[in-house]
């Protein structure tokens, strides 16, 4: 009867185990990351009675979680993905919508400064329609300041991100690594704590959504967790927290890194993989900054080359033009670490070939190496360097290895764009050089295409006769260069150019059929308020392609700046949407594993209720027994 009664006490203790499993689930079927536990059965030790064994009862061998560390493992790298992209998406999503937009996009400014100088060029005397083009010159310029103040509100907005996704990925670790403490503690005595096990998956998982990370599963149950390249941020019960630091090349940018023994921070920015941090990197990297290059590229373009044309021009006080745009120089940033003497400086050659990127120079102990940051392109040797319309010198005393420097020849260029112009007066719409016909001319020859290259010489010390002489056949020339052109009015009466190369570049086209003796003259323009030669070169210029390698105008250079941004929004669009299908997937893989089905709980509670009761039925039969048994002796 003993062995009877303990056979039908251990199923009732078992069995109430195995009820107490499931109602635990039940209750915890919204609780998040929660695994469905199971309380497993197993025999007790036989009894050996003669030539037999006679079972002894059941326990409870142990209560597991309905777990599978693949699909965990899946889950974690898909929600680091989907961080990633959310947040790539979320901050190219807002910067699309700030540069695309009209009415505070620079596509409607251009265009209305351009038509402002073709205004100049129909009544260049017109004091009224210089100042209109001073406005819209002002409007431009304010501009590109406000785009520029909106995309450093951008790279503020990165720095904040990071701040605050270090700060949460610092308190993860911690409660990681206290949870560590905490399960390798009840391991050690002998027990599975499931939801300590829930709690610290249900971390990593909020630790994934936040950076990439690699878990591995010690013997004494505790969970090491790596972000970048093996960098430990999670050892047993101790966490090493990351830290965010001023760059020490970039300014006013925040990097990541580890602290060291001695004080001293690695960063570890580049080896950040996944999560939101690294959707806020990469947008930092892959959209900010080539928008702030190509925005400084059409500044620093605009500047030089407007300003070279308008230089080339007389204004109404007579004078040679000076800067339209306020000229723009960008510094060569020294790294805060350098211990070098080396000084380092840059030109600009070409306009039409400034690429939108920055460029590293460093000294390796025994050359320099110049680096193109936009697609990595990289220059060794003793310098200097010419590339990308650039030139860059170096020169001072001697490096020391290591020492780096940050070339930004267009890098944020915008925010220095201005107005030089100080009086509708000095816009110069006139050319430099007028030409004149003798009102003794004989015969048809006809002078036309007036215009300098350059403002050597000018303006011009005195008259360039030009007297046909047909002994030649060509034109006598007296002032300037001096000496004789070669023109042959029998081939050449269509017209031929020349060019005098001491007088402002100046050059002409000669045509017709002179007489000989007949007399041509350039002279410099002192007075002529109606002349708009210069700003109908200025005008032109909007639908060159001057800028891009000579492929693209201002105006498409701008598109090409905006078309950049929405590629890579629509491209991070797409793949939100596919990283979050893959996260329902893998949400759902987990669900059928681990996830809680009241359906199947309530079946498992009446499947052990009938086990409770028939065991308690037991008990009762038991207890029959041995009272008939007591009876039956009784005396």
């Amino acid at each position: 009867m003993a062995d009877l009664l303990g056979i039908a006490t251990s199923g009732l203790g078992a069995i109430q185990q195995a009820l107490s499993t499931a109602g635990h689930n039940i209750a915890n079927v919204n609780t998040e990351g929660y695994s469905r536990q199971v309380a497993d059965f197993s025999t007790l030790p036989a009894q050996r009675i003669g030539n037999s064994f006679l079972g002894s009862g059941v326990e409870v061998g142990a209560v597991r979680r309905a777990y599978d560390s693949f699909v965990v493992d899946e889950l974690r790298t898909r929600s680091s993905k989907l961080g990633q992209a959310t947040s790539f998406e979320s901050l190219s999503s807002s910067l699309d919508s700030l540069v695309g937009d009209s009415d505070n996009g620079l596509s409607t400014t251009l265009e209305g400064f351009f038509n402002a100088i073709q205004g100049v060029a129909s009544d260049p005397s017109s004091l009224s329609a210089r100042q209109i083009l001073l406005s819209d010159a002002e409007i431009l310029t304010d501009r590109f300041t406000q785009l520029n103040n909106n995309l450093l509100s951008f790279e503020r907005d990165t720095n904040n991100r990071i701040t605050s996704a270090v700060g949460e990925i610092n308190g993860l670790a911690d409660n990681l690594a206290e949870l560590n403490a905490d399960i390798v503690l009840a391991l050690g005595g002998g027990a599975v704590p499931n939801d300590l096990l829930d709690q610290r998956d249900a971390l990593l998982m909020q630790l994934s959504e936040k950076v990439g990370i690699i878990s591995l599963e010690q013997t004494d149950g505790a969970v090491n967790v790596f972000v970048g390249k093996g960098q430990p941020l999670v050892v047993g019960g101790t966490s090493q927290n990351l830290v965010v630091v001023d760059s020490p090349v970039y300014p006013g940018r925040l990097e990541v890194g580890v602290a060291q023994p001695g004080g001293a921070t690695q960063i570890i920015t580049n080896q950040i993989s996944g999560g939101e941090l690294q959707g806020v990197l990469d947008f930092r990297t892959r959209v900010l900054d080539p928008a702030m290059s190509k925005l400084g590229r059409l500044a620093v373009g605009m500047t030089e080359l407007v300003n070279a044309q308008h230089q080339l021009g007389i204004d109404l006080n007579g004078q040679l033009g000076g800067d339209f745009f306020s000229p723009i120089s960008s510094p060569v940033i020294s790294a805060a670490t350098n211990t070098g003497a080396a000084t380092v400086s840059f030109t600009i050659d070409n306009v039409s070939d400034l690429e939108a990127s920055d460029y590293l120079l460093v000294f390796d102990g025994a050359q320099w190496g110049l680096t193109r940051t936009a697609d990595g392109a990289f220059s060794g040797g003793a310098g200097p360097f010419a590339l990308d319309g650039i030139t860059v010198n170096i020169a001072g005393g001697a490096p020391v290895a290591g020492d780096t420097y940050l070339i930004r020849p267009v890098h944020g260029a915008a925010g220095s764009f201005g107005l030089e112009l100080a009086s509708p007066e000095q816009f110069a719409a006139a050319a430099p050089v007028v030409s004149s016909l003798s009102l003794g001319n004989s015969g048809s020859a006809e002078i036309s295409d007036v215009q300098v290259s350059s403002t050597t010489g000018l303006p011009l010390a005195g008259d360039i006769t030009l007297t046909y002489n047909a002994a030649i056949p060509g034109y006598d020339v007296v002032g300037g260069p001096g000496g004789t052109i070669a023109f042959n009015p029998t081939t050449e009466s269509g017209g031929k150019t020349f060019t005098f190369a001491g007088s402002g570049g100046l050059s002409f086209t000669l045509s017709g059929i002179p007489s000989n003796g007949d007399v041509i003259t350039l002279s410099a323009n002192t007075g002529a308020p109606g002349d708009n030669r210069n700003a109908l070169f200025l005008g032109a210029m909007q639908s060159q392609a001057l800028l891009d390698g000579s492929s693209a105008t201002f105006g498409e250079s701008y598109s090409g700046m905006v078309g950049g941004v929405g590629v890579a929004t629509r491209q991070g669009k797409a793949n939100l949407q596919a990283e979050d299908s893959l996260m329902d997937s893998a949400v759902a893989a987990r669900e059928r594993v681990s996830g809680v089905n009241l359906e199947q709980e309530a079946a498992e509670l009446v499947r052990l209720q009938q086990a409770y009761q028939a065991a308690a039925q037991l008990v009762a039969i038991t207890d029959t027994l041995f009272q008939t048994l007591l009876n039956a002796t009784a005396r």
